[in-house]
């Protein structure tokens, strides 16, 4: 079973990476523990006779403890992913947050125009929506994220004065902190009332705890993630999903 699943992660890996899905945690960890479960499954017997030997049986015990641990808490966050991908639509809205998600130099990669024309079309049909585009600088990127977002949304007809950028944050939970102070300085900002939220639908559960963890009321609009994307996107939102628990405060 171990040699057959780890040949499955290493395979995955190099399938995504074949279609330029792109090197990240996602693309890469199935691949990490399809080495480390073909290493378990051609190496157990030797480790057993050369190095654990009266301790084989209490490490063995131990990882398959670990591995029942780590697929129930596993299944209950993919779980929660898949059930919160879209939300009812409220009536009245005064503000969109598009969540910024890479850039090839200066234009938007494939996944952030799947969410900004997703919130353009929104926009069109509520002229009097105000937008906060939310992504700051990362490596390879030209010019902030917000500003890539800004720049196709006035390309489409757009009203600048529609759209607030946020242009610091590196991280989901900056992208809400940051976006919360912005938006508080904004008069006909309520902090109760519902905001939209965009992303991708793998990553929709995370972006409203956190936005919730800093004071907004999120209502969430999901973005199609490509099919050969699906399955690495929520393995490394499982892990993402975790350390947010943990650590984003």
């Amino acid at each position: 079973m171990f040699i057959i699943l780890g040949w499955v992660g290493i395979l995955d890996t190099i399938f995504v990476l074949v279609l330029n899905g792109g090197i990240n945690l996602g693309t890469l960890l199935p691949g990490f523990l399809g080495v480390a479960m073909l290493f378990w499954g051609l190496k157990s017997d030797y480790l057993r006779q050369h190095f654990l030997k009266g301790h084989f049986l209490r490490v063995r015990q131990f990882v398959r403890l670990s591995i029942v641990m780590v697929l129930a808490s596993f299944i209950l966050i993919e779980s929660l992913l898949l059930y919160n991908t879209k939300d009812p639509m409220p009536s009245q809205v005064g503000y969109l947050i598009i969540l910024g998600a890479g850039l090839n130099g200066d234009k938007l990669s494939w996944t952030l125009w799947e969410r900004v024309d997703k919130g353009l079309r929104i926009l069109q049909d509520n002229k009097d929506m105000k937008v906060v585009v939310s992504g700051g600088k990362g490596p390879g990127e030209w010019i902030t994220e917000a500003e890539a977002m800004q720049r196709y949304l006035v390309e489409q007809g757009i009203a600048k004065e529609r759209i607030i950028k946020e242009e610091q944050s590196t991280s989901t939970m900056e992208n809400f902190r940051y976006t919360r102070e912005l938006l508080g300085q904004q008069t006909s900002y309520e902090p109760s009332e519902p905001v939209l939220v965009i992303t991708n639908d793998f990553h929709m559960f995370r972006s409203k705890f956190l936005a919730r963890r800093n004071g907004l009321n999120p209502v969430g609009v999901s973005s199609p993630t490509p099919w050969y994307l699906r399955p690495n996107a929520y393995l490394r939102e499982y892990f993402a999903v975790v350390k947010s628990f943990v650590f984003d405060r």
